[in-house]
């Protein structure tokens, strides 16, 4: 079950009783949410690329470096959790076999695609034109990790590009699954007692090595930070307890008064607008942040009180397509750099340069994501459910 497909969630695995994963409106939300947490992340890299290439770029504002893998994170611990635990109720087991089967199929096409086109990209298209590229590491290493989808230990060994880079939460993700599948299957009872322990253990490492306690080398460290358990943990025991106690759950104060959803949305709005290099701000807030995306994908996904109101029909299309809009944004943001880096495009006039640079970056990612979802991942997911 990939994060980035509330499509293939609805249509490829078991459904809960409840009538969260049944209510259109909720997966039409979540799909909203999903698209805007893309928009920081393509922002932060393409003002990134931008410094890199020496282009202008935007004043340096705080939501450029807030991406938002970690409400990712999040939401897949969330819809993971909570789907599983209706497939449990339902057949009295957690088909692993079936789950891997199916993710593997909806997730591996995409991913080994660019995989593979980001290694051409940077081990041979790039040192032909005599551009600097990022080769500087063993292949046979590297693929293997790649592979096995552990893609965040890869980028933690080595200093790999933006294209290469940005499947790091991919790997996070799996390894999360890894260890949460079989407690759902063989512990079940022990799940909210495993979520709050990861919880714990994760926060703890987490501030941790942010602070060098553990003395790692930088590539482990590196590695460490990646692993952002604590998120998809919240984000599953969130899941647990909606499940179970969704009228309790809905009947807090936090989703039944409107004043205090909108106040609760401005302090989201407001840590992206707040910027700071503090590492104890960095690290000690994200256990506060993970409960607001939380608190955010239920209350636009299952409260029927929500006042904060982010339907959109574009967006939502969107949405269905961000796994393709996350694994492909970097090539086109190396793309429209390299155009405007040759053509010098309103290079007197920065206002029509910023707009049609970051027209252009999300215009065609956009599309190359549709191409990718209509024409290839779509299909696959078909082909593997008739198969099956």
């Amino acid at each position: 079950m990939s994060i980035f497909s509330l499509n293939a969630i609805r249509n490829t695995f078991v459904t809960p009783k409840s009538n969260l994963i049944k209510d259109k409106n909720y997966l039409y939300g979540l799909n909203t949410l999903r698209f805007l947490a893309a928009v920081f992340i393509i922002a932060m890299h393409t003002q990134n690329n931008q410094k890199v290439a020496g282009l202008a770029q935007l004043p340096d504002y705080a939501f450029l470096y807030k991406g938002a893998v970690s409400f990712f994170f999040t939401l897949s611990g969330f819809l993971i959790t909570y789907i599983r635990i209706g497939e449990y109720y339902k057949t009295g087991t957690i088909n692993i076999k079936r789950f891997l089967s199916n993710r593997f199929a909806r997730l591996a096409p995409l991913y080994y695609t660019i995989i593979a086109l980001a290694l051409v990209f940077y081990w041979v298209l790039v040192p032909s034109i005599g551009m600097e590229s990022y080769t500087n590491y063993d292949l046979k290493v590297a693929i293997p990790l790649y592979l096995l989808f552990l893609s965040n230990l890869a980028n933690s060994l080595f200093e790999v590009g933006g294209a290469l880079f940005v499947s790091w939460s991919i790997g996070v993700q799996e390894q999360f699954y890894w260890l949460l599948l079989p407690i759902m299957r063989w512990k079940f009872k022990y799940l909210p007692k495993f979520l709050i322990i990861t919880i714990c253990i994760s926060v703890f490492v987490s501030i941790a090595n942010a602070y060098d306690v553990f003395g790692f080398e930088k590539p482990m460290k590196a590695f460490v930070h990646t692993l952002r358990f604590h998120y998809m943990a919240i984000g599953g025991l969130l899941g647990y307890y909606l499940y179970h106690d969704k009228k309790k759950l809905l009947g807090l104060w936090i989703f039944s008064k409107p004043w205090l959803q909108g106040l609760l949305f401005l302090t989201l709005i407001g840590w992206y607008g707040f910027k700071t290099d503090s590492i104890f701000i960095k690290n000690t807030v994200t256990l506060p942040l993970s409960l607001l995306y939380g608190w955010l994908i239920i209350n636009v996904g299952a409260n029927p009180k929500n006042v904060i109101k982010l339907d959109n029909k574009l967006f939502d299309w969107i949405g269905q397509r961000t796994f393709g809009v996350y694994m492909m944004h970097m090539f086109v943001i190396y793309a429209v750099s390299f155009f405007f880096q040759k053509t010098h495009l309103f290079s007197e006039n920065f206002a029509l340069y910023i707009t049609l640079f970051y027209s252009l970056v999300f215009g065609i990612t956009i599309f190359l994501s549709h191409l990718s979802f209509t024409y290839f991942e779509q299909p696959i997911m078909k082909w593997h459910r008739k198969r099956k």
